[in-house]
């Protein structure tokens, strides 16, 4: 039936979606049904396969560790060997004919020392390829909490894990004496471990002096956007998740203002649940700075998040966002299949100001875009063109 999502009640597609995950059950129902376009709606956060010339979003695996202190031939211990956790995202750049390169973007990597959760944050490159044997390099500027920044470089080695895996060292010295090192190992994040979250009603920004100052506070301004989370870690007490892909707009009356980062956020506790949103964002031009609240009590109604944050406490001047936030809903408002033209017509609601993308496939693995479109208050009405394939599938997903 080619409208057979479209007709379908909400417990009625959710079961035909759980059914879909199986590869067996997908293929049962795909010959079981003859359709001309059949809509599977999908939202992800901006992450596709890395075969895809887009950006990928990545995790570091549980044997990445973060060392300092002393190598051969200098005789001294490694003062600090712990696990770090977090994310980052691998681009395209490009292949000169041996390597492929890739821009790697928004580290958010965190490294407990000494009991102090200590942020990572930077940027840099990788290339993998070669001419007779596979080789890789990653080089970064990193910088560990407050320390300057400093140049991270595996230099050109061979024996890359099975790309789209990276596995490499590197380190400010070539790990001679004295030296900061970071063993990388990461993999791309499966799509659904990305869970995409919007700004609900009430979340606001605001800006001025706060508490015993004596300045104005100014105008108490909305805030609309989206983010996702990814998991980090869980441990008896807390779960962890990686902030990404925040891409928030406060709306003041004057003007626009973009608000873009990533971070980490933590729920949980020991006798009473407690939670910490942790975020380094960049607020229109100005420097990324580091808004958070510490561990304070609420999470209770996780996965709804309710937590303001801020850079100094709200103390004195300051910038404060109060984010009420809860996971994505992207719903189907209208839709048909218009056999004249051969379009397949709907309308979607979802977070105000989100870009959204309809791909399509021929066989549930190899996606192409179709159309890109913004999300206003209204929500946005699509018509897809159809191919002459017997089946048709469609998703959407959220993009930055």
């Amino acid at each position: 039936m080619p409208n057979l999502l479209l007709k379908m009640s909400a417990p009625q597609k959710q079961f035909f979606l759980k059914r879909l995950a199986s590869p067996s059950n997908l293929l049962s129902a795909i010959r079981n049904l003859s359709c001309a376009a059949l809509l599977l709606f999908e939202v992800v956060a901006g992450s596709t396969p890395a075969s895809a010339q887009t950006s990928t979003l990545y995790r570091l695996n549980k044997d990445s560790t973060f060392q300092q202190g002393c190598f051969p031939p200098c005789l001294c211990p490694i003062m600090i060997a712990v696990p770090v956790k977090g994310t980052f995202v691998l681009t395209p750049t490009g292949f000169d004919g041996l390597f492929n390169s890739y821009a790697v973007t928004d580290v958010n990597w965190l490294v407990s020392i000494g009991g102090t959760d200590t942020i990572v944050t930077g940027s840099g490159t990788y290339r993998f390829g070669g001419e007779f044997a596979l080789q890789q390099q990653l080089s970064l500027d990193l910088q560990v909490g407050g320390d300057k920044v400093q140049h991270f470089d595996s230099g050109l080695v061979t024996g890359p894990a099975p790309f789209p895996d990276i596995k490499v060292t590197i380190s400010v010295n070539g790990q001679v004496c004295f030296d900061t090192v970071f063993e990388v190992s990461a993999s791309p994040v499966p799509l659904d471990q990305i869970h995409p979250y919007s700004l609900l009603d009430g979340s606001t920004f605001q800006r001025g002096c706060f508490e015993a100052c004596d300045c104005a506070v100014g105008p108490l301004d909305p805030i609309i956007g989206t983010f996702a989370l990814v998991p980090l870690d869980t441990t008896p007490l807390f779960r962890e998740f990686a902030v990404v892909n925040v891409r928030w707009l406060a709306l003041d009356p004057s003007d626009r203002i973009p608000v873009r980062g990533f971070g980490t956020y933590k729920v949980g506790g020991e006798f009473a649940v407690q939670h910490q949103l942790k975020l380094l964002l960049k607020v229109a031009s100005e420097d990324s700075a580091l808004f958070d609240r510490g561990l304070v009590p609420g999470g209770g109604n996780f996965p709804r998040i309710d937590i303001p944050i801020s850079i100094s406490g709200a103390v004195c001047f300051d910038t404060v966002i109060d984010i009420h936030a809860g996971p994505v809903v992207i719903s189907i408002t209208k839709g048909s299949l218009n056999n004249s033209n051969n379009f397949l017509q709907m309308g979607m609601s979802g977070p105000s100001g989100s870009d959204v993308v309809v791909e399509t496939s021929a066989n549930l693995q190899a996606w192409t875009p179709v159309q890109t479109n913004a999300l206003t208050l209204d929500g946005v009405d699509l018509s897809v063109p159809l191919s002459t394939n017997q089946c048709q599938f469609f998703r959407a997903r959220l993009v930055p």
